[in-house]
């Protein structure tokens, strides 16, 4: 903000993951906007409070996984507030420059990690129970081309074709998710924000997905359904153990012991869960206990074959 205002800019140019280009988001709502940043995060009513007053942004990914070049939130981390996400059309870059030979580059485990990102905005958008059946188009065009493609782009990072799938599936995502995500993301988005873990907000995505698809399944079963026939799966049954299988085969953490958590470090972190903007657009209401018991389950990890048994997830939480 300070380099913004001595330069006397006019706009930003964000080059980058999500990250940069959520943080230029938020330089370019207080270069006309009032401080303190936090109030204007959604869970503070902030959404009301951010005006089209906004120097221009232009978004420029580097990763195919976030889709914030295309979308209206923004997600920050602040040292005293924790992760919060801010949300307003008037966040929304004036363009866009999607170049998939930007992404060459990207290691393999990026490649997955955020390519299993902009996959679970596919599966949680077309799950939300909101109605939008133009998102709900979107979301499956996406989910087909990422699953179709991020094992090629994360195995041969010079695959043309598939890093152009994979930046089209996250360029869909971002598009979409304006309808609403779920629980994969209220449970991420706590742990992003612990300090000192430097947890990939990507990889935890990918974790939990299964485990919340499992969760979800008897409430939007007939989504569950069209997602399977779109992917070529037997029935919705298998999409969880399926995503279970994909990131084992994409090299990604099957449990959150093997990202050096402990219990102790996720209890905690089930209330800010529960007060997540994504948990009203769960298709499963979610209690307190549900959300500690899917953070234990995915702690202790499930080995591919053992999701069929759908449902909420066994055992007690003190």
């Amino acid at each position: 903000l300070e380099t913004f205002r001595a330069a006397e800019c006019d706009g930003v140019v964000a080059v980058g993951g999500g990250s940069p280009m959520d943080l230029a988001k938020c330089v370019c709502l207080l270069v006309h906007h009032d401080p303190p940043l936090e109030q204007y995060a959604i869970l503070r009513g902030g959404i009301s409070r951010i005006t089209s007053n906004m120097p221009r942004l232009i978004a420029v990914p580097t990763t195919a996984g976030s889709g914030s070049e295309v979308g209206r939130a923004a997600l920050l981390t602040l040292s005293s507030q924790g992760k919060l996400g801010f949300l307003s059309p008037y966040l929304l870059p004036r363009a866009a420059i999607c170049d998939p030979e930007l992404t060459l580059s990207l290691p393999p485990l990026l490649t997955a990690a955020t390519g299993m990102d902009a996959i679970s905005h596919c599966v949680e958008t077309y799950c939300s129970p909101r109605f939008n059946p133009v998102a709900d188009s979107i979301a499956l065009d996406g989910l087909k081309r990422g699953f179709h493609h991020i094992l090629r782009a994360t195995h041969d990072g010079a695959d043309r074709q598939a890093r152009t799938e994979m930046m089209l599936c996250s360029l869909q995502g971002g598009l979409a998710f304006q309808k609403g995500l779920g629980a994969v993301h209220s449970l991420s988005h706590p742990l992003g924000a612990l300090t000192g873990k430097r947890l990939h907000h990507g990889t935890l995505n990918a974790l939990f997905l299964p485990i919340v698809l499992r969760f979800n399944f008897d409430s939007c079963a007939e989504k569950m359904e069209a997602m399977a026939r779109r992917l070529g799966l037997k029935n919705g049954a298998a999409l969880p153990d399926r995503f279970a299988r994909l990131n084992q085969e994409l090299g990604l953490p099957t449990k959150l012991q093997e990202m050096g958590l402990t219990p102790e470090d996720l209890i905690p972190l089930a209330e800010k869960a529960r007060q997540d903007h994504c948990t009203p657009t769960n298709p499963c209401p979610l209690e307190l206990a549900d959300l500690k018991r899917l953070y234990l389950e995915a702690w202790q990890g499930r080995p591919p074959g053992s999701y069929r048994n759908h449902g909420k997830p066994a055992g007690t939480v003190d």
